[in-house]
C-alpha cells in the first residue's frame, strides 16, 4: 500500500514537472550593451520564477538599431529611450508595453592603483580634467552612446577646449585597457560599462552629469508575446531595482 502511495506521488510530481516544462516558453531579447550588467542578474532571476528561458543578445547601439531596422525577429527589446522612439517609428514597438526601465550616469575610469583626484563638485571636477595628461572617451559618432554624453560634460564644464589636444577616442573595452596598462591616465564612460579591469574613480557631479535613460518593451514582431510582456515586467519591477543600483544605474520604480 506504502509503496503504491509513493508511486502515485512520484508520478503526480513527474505531471507538474511536464506541465510547467510544457508551459515554460522561449524568450528573445536585444539591447545594448550599457544595461547588461543589471540584465544578466534580472533575466537569471525572471528564469528561476518563470521558468521561461531567454536567448539574450547585446550590441553596441548602432549594432541595435541596425539589427532591429533590417527586420530581424526579438520578442523583447532594450534600449535608450531616443532609439526606443526611432523604432516605434518603423512600426516594431508594442506601445502598450513600452515602460521607463532605468538611467545611467558617465564615471570615470582609472588604473587600479592609480590615486583618483576629487571631482565631487564641477570646479574639482574641471581642475582634474585640466590637469590629466591624457583622457579617453567614445566616438560621438555612435547614436545614444556614452561619447555623446561624455562631450556634452565637458562642454558644460566649459573644458573643451582645452583638453582636445589630449583627447583620446577609443572604443569602449579598447580604451579601458590603455586606462589599465596606464597609456592613458583617465577616461569618462556609462559608469555601468566600466570593467573590472580599471577602477570607477567616481561619478560625474550632479551638476554636470548626463544620462540616458533605457526604455523597456515588447516588439510587434514578438512570437512570445506573453512571456516577453512577463519579462518587461520584470526588468521595470521594484522588484528589479537591486540589480539596477549594483550596475551603477538609477531603477525607474
Amino acid at each position: 500500500m506504502r509503496a503504491s502511495r509513493c508511486k502515485t506521488a512520484a508520478a503526480a510530481t513527474a505531471l507538474i514537472l511536464s506541465v510547467g516544462t510544457a508551459d515554460a516558453a522561449d524568450v528573445t531579447l536585444i539591447s545594448v550593451g550599457g544595461v547588461k550588467q543589471a540584465l544578466d542578474k534580472i533575466i537569471a532571476d525572471y528564469t528561476a520564477e518563470t521558468g521561461n528561458q531567454v536567448k539574450y543578445t547585446v550590441g553596441s547601439p548602432l549594432m541595435v538599431a541596425k539589427r532591429l531596422a533590417d527586420g530581424e525577429v526579438f520578442d523583447v527589446v532594450v534600449q535608450s529611450a531616443p532609439a526606443m522612439d526611432d523604432y516605434a517609428k518603423l512600426g516594431g514597438v508594442n506601445g502598450e508595453t513600452r515602460v521607463n526601465a532605468a538611467r545611467g550616469g558617465i564615471g570615470m575610469a582609472m588604473r587600479k592603483d592609480a590615486t583618483a583626484p576629487d571631482i565631487s563638485t564641477p570646479d574639482a571636477f574641471k581642475a582634474a580634467l585640466m590637469a590629466a595628461k591624457s583622457i579617453a572617451m567614445t566616438d560621438t559618432a555612435m547614436p545614444n552612446g556614452s561619447g555623446i554624453l561624455a562631450q556634452r560634460i565637458f562642454t558644460a564644464a566649459a573644458v573643451m577646449d582645452a583638453i582636445k589636444p589630449k583627447l583620446h577616442v577609443v572604443g569602449l573595452d579598447p580604451g579601458q585597457e590603455q586606462i589599465a596598462k596606464g597609456e592613458i591616465e583617465m577616461g569618462f564612460f556609462n559608469i555601468s560599462e566600466i570593467r573590472p579591469s580599471v577602477k570607477f574613480a567616481g561619478a560625474v557631479p550632479a551638476p554636470l552629469q548626463q544620462y540616458t535613460v533605457y526604455d523597456a518593451a515588447v516588439t510587434t514582431k514578438a512570437t512570445a508575446g506573453e512571456a516577453g510582456a512577463a519579462l518587461v515586467k520584470a526588468i521595470a519591477s521594484p522588484g528589479a531595482a537591486d540589480r539596477w543600483k549594483a550596475a551603477g544605474m538609477e531603477p525607474a520604480h
